[in-house]
């Protein structure tokens, strides 16, 4: 059985401007919706936590908000066309972007969500090239928090599987 992990990560170089997030140590949570995913693949795509140190330079240039689970990622699958639009109400700002590993060859994608100054959330729907054992198309859910002060040092790997 042939397992594959979605793993995104960003290389960003747009600057997001004055409605940075707040740096610090920040837990994140990624969650596949299993409902397209036959029953005997459904442990292939467990639930993932992390925590993670982020500056204001991870913020300002989106790499903060692309799905990832290991720093070394973030060159086998970068993220692009981020777009960012403040929230008429000032809550927060509406984010999309694309993703493509490998390029492209393995695995492809789109996130849109929400972001504030202390959490964000966002969607992200991928597709597989070619499938993996049936599965052809997920949706993941990634959401995250600040915690505090940084407790870890910038990328470092302290990833959860439950």
């Amino acid at each position: 059985m042939l397992v594959r992990h979605t793993v995104v990560a960003g290389a960003l170089a747009l600057c997001f401007g004055a409605s940075a997030q707040t740096p610090g140590e920040w837990k994140y949570t990624i969650a596949t919706d299993l409902a397209k995913v036959p029953a005997d693949m459904r442990l292939n795509f467990p639930t993932i936590t992390f925590a993670v140190c982020r500056s204001e330079a991870d913020f300002a240039s989106g790499r903060a908000f692309a799905l990832q689970t290991l720093a070394s990622s973030e060159a086998r699958c970068p993220s692009a066309q981020f777009v960012r639009t403040p929230n008429a109400n000032g809550k927060g700002d509406a984010l999309s972007f694309t993703y493509a590993c490998d390029g492209g060859s393995t695995l492809s994608g789109s996130a849109s969500g929400r972001v504030e100054l202390t959490k964000f959330a966002l969607v992200l729907n991928s597709k597989y090239v070619p499938s993996v054992n049936g599965v052809e198309t997920i949706s993941q859910t990634m959401t995250a928090s600040l915690v505090g002060p940084c407790k870890v040092k910038p990328d470092a790997d302290l990833l959860k599987v439950q």
